[in-house]
């Protein structure tokens, strides 16, 4: 997965992509749509992403656009924009906590996941992976997703993001 990760990945591009992504995910501006396993990969004409959908119509993806590429979690929830909140994550090569900063995109809320390089190493093992999150009146959310596909979904993601990079230079 090393094609594309010298991206820059920090607070201000964040922003920036939470802007670009504005409308785009899952496909509502997608040009083409491959499958592997559980994984979808939306390919647009300045974006790429790659997908699952778990329970109660939550997601877990990953999103490139521009220089940037980031992981996120929508699980279907209001949060308030801008805000950072913890959130653990476990799966068969991690368990750890990182943070995620809520994004308002497109009428949807989701959750950029901040720790870039974990999350990279946290889909790299297993068949799930798991999130549990603190959201309002000190209630939790616990998600799960399939990782059935990732590599390959990721893989394909940073290929296509690598090429519209060299298409715009």
């Amino acid at each position: 997965m090393n094609t594309y990760l010298t991206l820059r990945r920090n607070a201000n591009t964040y922003l920036f992509i939470a802007l670009f992504m504005l409308g785009s995910m899952h496909s509502a501006i997608a040009t083409e749509r491959h499958t592997y396993q559980n994984w979808s990969v939306d390919i647009g004409s300045e974006t790429a992403e790659a997908y699952t959908i778990g329970d109660a119509q939550s997601s877990f993806g990953f999103f490139c656009g521009q220089d940037t590429c980031v992981f996120y979690l929508n699980p279907n929830l209001n949060c308030q924009p801008g805000t950072k909140n913890p959130v653990l994550v476990n799966s068969a090569s991690t368990s750890t906590a990182i943070t995620m900063q809520c994004a308002l995109i497109g009428g949807k809320y989701f959750q950029i996941l901040e720790a870039f390089d974990v999350m990279q190493n946290a889909v790299k093992a297993g068949e799930f992976i798991g999130f549990s999150a603190a959201v309002q009146d000190g209630n939790f959310v616990a998600l799960r997703f399939s990782l059935r596909g990732v590599m390959q979904a990721l893989q394909r993601t940073l290929d296509e993001a690598a090429t519209l990079k060299r298409g715009k230079l």
